[in-house]
């Protein structure tokens, strides 16, 4: 057996139920010969391609060929299975559970429950920042001799600025949140740990917050892809972006900004947070803290780990991390670039080319040099056309290879 289909074989679908239904739908509306049958097909095939799980009909929206009907069916559907389930811990979040593993995935909950209601990190699955940022200087922290402690970024383009900073110190100091107002080179808040002689480590979380306006205008003026690119690179593994409802919304369609999350979860890797208003992030926030105070507070952190470290214990005992200024040079806006790095900038302002149309140009040319010798040999405004990236794999398209060559051809 070839390791393509051992691999189909042994693939389990994140939405077992909702496939199983979809089926059964579709195969009842096949028999009868109704015209429905179509669409239930095509919905079927794509949710058959989603990986993501989901917990209700109503999350399917941000599918292709998936209306309010349908989601609507399936919400019911679930509602009967539900009720007729034996036990409490059965239901449509057992059958997600049997396929698939939810590691760093956070619930947008801000109740006063267990810690692990909201977040599904154990001490086993304890994160570790990108292994190719190495530190000059070695830093230890020793157990529960460090505070963990909330940063706030106090940037001119922290989200915050557009509320009430004094609201927001007031609603995290009413919550026990040990916090501190800092310039943060990217993300509106991150995690940090200091001992009494003042030596810091970043854990590895930093969140994005944003409203629903801010994520549409972002989207609108490209400040979107460029956020994401320079979260990328700030050497913090997990990613939280956290987005706020609003009752009165003006902007792009929220079918846009739907397809826009899911992108940002399925490719990009982030996690992402609903709340429905400023009060419920700041409580989340809050639960969140002290979820990573719990988490950490026993454990040695360090910006090196060597064989005097790793004997300390055992090796969950010992989390690696890197420091304040590492974070910030790595993320920051004007840090030395690498001609890669510059040229992703440059393609990351033309509208329409996305994080990871931008990544597989400069995958098969690094430099412009490079992109503008090509465009010039082969004179094919399609040159890039074909490039393929993604999951499920897209091309570049025609528009964005003439858009480009218009740029980097021209004499």
């Amino acid at each position: 057996m070839s390791p393509r289909a051992a691999k189909s074989k042994t693939r389990k679908s994140p939405n077992p139920l909702f496939e199983k239904w979809i089926s059964e739908w579709l195969k009842e509306a096949t028999e009868k010969g109704l015209e429905v049958r179509h669409g239930y097909q095509r919905a079927l095939s794509s949710l058959r391609k989603c990986p993501l799980p989901f917990k209700s009909g109503k999350e399917c929206l941000i599918l292709k060929f998936f209306g309010p009907k349908l989601c609507a069916r399936l919400d019911k559907q679930l509602e009967l299975h539900n009720k007729t389930s034996s036990g409490s811990d059965e239901g449509i979040m057992a059958d997600i559970s049997k396929n698939t593993k939810l590691v760093n995935v956070l619930q947008p909950s801000t109740s006063n429950q267990s810690q692990n209601s909201i977040i599904s990190l154990t001490h086993d699955d304890l994160p570790r920042n990108n292994p190719a940022i190495t530190e000059k200087e070695k830093i230890v922290l020793w157990p529960n001799e460090f505070t963990v402690m909330l940063l706030i970024d106090t940037g001119e383009s922290s989200s915050l600025r557009k509320t009430n900073v004094d609201k927001v110190i007031s609603e995290l100091s009413s919550l026990n949140v040990t916090f501190e107002m800092r310039r943060l080179s990217v993300g509106d808040f991150a995690w940090i740990c200091r001992d009494r002689s003042g030596k810091e480590l970043m854990l590895p979380y930093i969140l994005e917050r944003k409203r629903l306006d801010d994520l549409s205008g972002s989207i609108q003026d490209g400040r979107f892809h460029e956020q994401k690119f320079r979260l990328k690179q700030c050497g913090l593994e997990n990613k939280i972006y956290l987005v706020e409802d609003e009752k009165k919304y003006h902007g792009l369609p929220i079918s846009h900004l739907q397809q826009a999350l899911a992108n940002t979860e399925v490719i990009d890797g982030f996690t992402i947070v609903r709340t429905e208003n400023h009060l419920e992030s700041m409580k989340y926030i809050a639960n969140f803290s002290n979820i990573l105070t719990n988490m950490f507070k026993d454990k040695m952190l360090t910006t090196h780990i060597d064989e005097v470290d790793s004997g300390y214990g055992n090796s969950s005992n010992v989390v690696k991390l890197i420091s304040f200024k590492t974070f910030s040079s790595g993320s920051a806006k004007n840090k030395n670039m690498t001609v890669r790095d510059m040229l992703i900038r440059q393609l990351l302002q033309i509208r329409g080319l996305s994080v990871h149309k931008a990544f597989a140009i400069v995958d098969q040319y690094p430099s412009p040099k490079l992109l503008v010798n090509a465009f010039r040999r082969s004179d094919n405004p399609l040159l890039l056309a074909n490039i393929s990236y993604g999951i499920p794999i897209k091309t570049i398209g025609p528009a964005i290879s003439k858009t480009l060559f218009q740029i980097y051809s021209a004499k």
